[in-house]
């Protein structure tokens, strides 16, 4: 090598890009995937179901740090892992805490929240004296006031409904099927109130009655409610 090539090899430029080359440390794939997922964690906010999101985001940060910590200075991104995994975290603490309370204060005040699946669809019937019955923890509800989530089954007139049938689930009224008697419910208006069709879970309030009843539709629910409160479902548990 001559003394200009070896002047050229060791000048400041030389070494400055050598550095470059030799010192770059690459960024775990995770880092920037954990970082996309601070975007889609806001879909938590929407439905409590997907709270999944920011709980997935904040675990693949913390494995890019792990990642990171355990290739002794070969990768970087440190910093940037730490903040998507602790964003996330903030991101799910804070959205759990607000269906939280959304779920808390859903009930309007006075009233019972009661599960149309589980306190009272699938109480189904009782026998009595070789006949059916209704079952005594039905009968319980009687006169309370109570708040219950369904959807409308649907009929011609969608305005101005003083009365409708209320089915546990979506597949019972949407796609034409006959729901069992105990998977409806009549809602009555109350004076001076009425409801539009809406085709989402909706929730209505009001005293609640363990008595057969035939509506309009030929539909022939097990139980009524005479209804004070009536929206849409702001939780679907």
């Amino acid at each position: 090598m001559s003394v200009a090539e070896s002047r050229t090899s060791d000048s400041p430029e030389a070494r400055t890009y050598e550095e470059q080359v030799f010192n770059y440390h690459p960024i775990p794939v995770l880092v920037p995937i954990s970082l996309g997922f601070v975007f889609l964690s806001f879909c938590g906010l929407m439905l409590a179901e997907l709270l999944v999101v920011p709980a997935i985001g904040a675990g693949l940060g913390f494995i890019a740090m792990r990642q990171i910590q355990a290739s002794h200075g070969a990768l970087s991104g440190r910093m940037l892992s730490r903040i998507a995994m602790v964003t996330q975290l903030m991101m799910l603490f804070a959205f759990a805490a607000i269906h939280a309370h959304t779920f808390a204060t859903e009930v309007p005040p006075g009233y019972e929240r009661v599960n149309f699946t589980a306190d009272i669809s699938k109480k189904g019937f009782v026998i009595q004296d070789g006949l059916p019955a209704i079952h005594p923890d039905i009968q319980n509800l009687s006169n309370k006031k109570v708040m219950i989530k369904g959807y409308m089954y649907p009929t011609k007139e969608e305005r101005g409904l003083r009365s409708f049938v209320l089915c546990r689930d979506s597949g019972q009224c949407c796609f034409g099927g006959q729901p069992k008697a105990t998977d409806m419910i009549l809602v009555h208006m109350a004076a001076g109130k009425v409801a539009n069709f809406r085709q989402g879970l909706v929730a209505v309030a009001g005293e609640f009655r363990a008595e057969p009843a035939v509506d309009a539709t030929g539909l022939q629910p097990v139980y009524q409610l005479r209804c004070d409160y009536f929206g849409m479902a702001k939780t679907w548990y």
